[in-house]
């Protein structure tokens, strides 16, 4: 009997969250860790990665920045960067504030093959696969943390913007040529194949933000295959599928891959694209209403806003103490009514240590939480 009740002990004080928030039993409350694995100038800036490099690179994404820095250069840059940017004590002080889930962005080049043949992903700096173990295996396992790996550049660039990593800034090729969604299936199978006996593993988004010459039906195609291809192989982990970036609302793929199971809808909810003209009461009164709306009448699977943030316009700056926490608050509340739950973008930015505590940094999920200014 004793025996029996020591390993029951054990099983409950090592149960990990994962499981739960898969079935649904559990909603993610997470956050990105942008910035790592698939860098952008824009909140990297002070990284060692972007010493003396022009400013024409910086909104060029990361192939961009190694095709300038070489790999002479480049790779120890990136190293340093990886073994920085993240480390277990960001794990361990963003599970303490009942944060249950981290949402990975990798590149393309992240698996270190290309079966299709090319070789762009020889550009990028090697062994970044090391850094995303190391996340899935030890630390969220320790630290009680479920992990999304996010596709979030795809082999030429889904939709032209500098976090997919494009060969030519401003363009997408990814829907243009077979190779290329063939060659980011083959990386979604990798990755789901890799992790697939790790506890913290909860699953896969296929495709970030898809849009520029990406097309609705290449786009479902891809998914279609990704998920019957990995679904082959027993895997039940989470899939997430995206649909065009202009187009995350209730009409479009509410029918899509409705027999599939713990396959989750994404979406992105930002109250500052297409938001520019309100004011505060307008961001209360119809801003905010209207995505819960949106969220009310979802008809397909389970809706997970894989990104979203309390930044604003300046137009609704929402610059007093309890003005912000109210907002915060109560968009906080719309978004985790989405049934899949959510990911903040994102947890740090360069400099949010510094910076004044007068000046909230609405993009550092870990300023606002050490500040108060925000409870998950």
């Amino acid at each position: 009997m004793r025996i029996i009740f020591l390993c029951l002990m054990m099983t409950l004080v090592f149960s990990h969250i994962q499981p739960d928030i898969r079935s649904g039993k559990v909603k993610s409350k997470g956050v990105n860790l942008g910035g790592w694995l698939v860098v952008e100038h824009w909140m990297t800036s002070s990284s060692v990665i972007w010493e003396g490099v022009p400013e024409y690179y910086h909104g060029y994404g990361e192939y961009g920045l190694m095709s300038y820095l070489g790999h002479n250069v480049g790779d120890d840059r990136f190293e340093k960067h990886r073994s920085q940017w993240i480390t277990e004590q960001d794990i361990a002080e963003l599970a303490s504030y009942g944060i249950n889930t981290v949402r990975v962005s990798i590149g393309f080049w992240i698996a270190g093959f290309d079966k299709t043949g090319g070789s762009d992903w020889k550009v990028f700096a090697p062994n970044g696969l090391k850094y995303l173990d190391q996340l899935i295996k030890n630390w969220a396992v320790k630290h009680n943390v479920a992990v999304l790996v996010q596709i979030h550049a795809a082999k030429g660039s889904q939709n032209g913007l500098d976090h997919s990593a494009p060969p030519v800034p401003g363009q997408s090729y990814w829907a243009l040529y077979p190779e290329n969604v063939r060659n980011t299936v083959d990386l979604a199978v990798f990755l789901a194949e890799r992790y697939k006996q790790e506890i913290a593993f909860l699953g896969v988004g296929l495709l970030n933000e898809p849009s520029g010459t990406t097309d609705e039906a290449t786009l479902k195609q891809y998914y279609l295959t990704a998920i019957s291809e990995i679904r082959a192989t027993g895997n039940d982990c989470i899939l997430t599928v995206a649909p065009l970036l202009y187009e995350q609302d209730p009409d479009h793929f509410n029918d899509f891959a409705l027999k599939e199971t713990h396959v989750w809808q994404e979406w992105h909810k930002y109250l500052i694209w297409g938001y520019e003209d309100m004011n505060e009461d307008q961001i209360l009164n119809i801003g905010i209403p209207g995505v819960q709306h949106q969220l009310d009448i979802w008809k397909g699977n389970p809706i997970f806003i894989g990104e979203w943030s309390i930044a604003t316009t300046d137009n609704a700056p929402f610059a007093s103490e309890e003005s912000f926490r109210s907002f915060g608050n109560k968009y906080r509340d719309t978004i985790t009514s989405a049934k899949g739950g959510w990911t903040y973008w994102t947890w740090k930015t360069s400099y949010d240590e510094t910076q004044d505590i007068s000046q909230r940094n609405a993009w550092s999920l870990r300023q606002l939480l050490r500040n108060g200014w925000f409870a998950i």
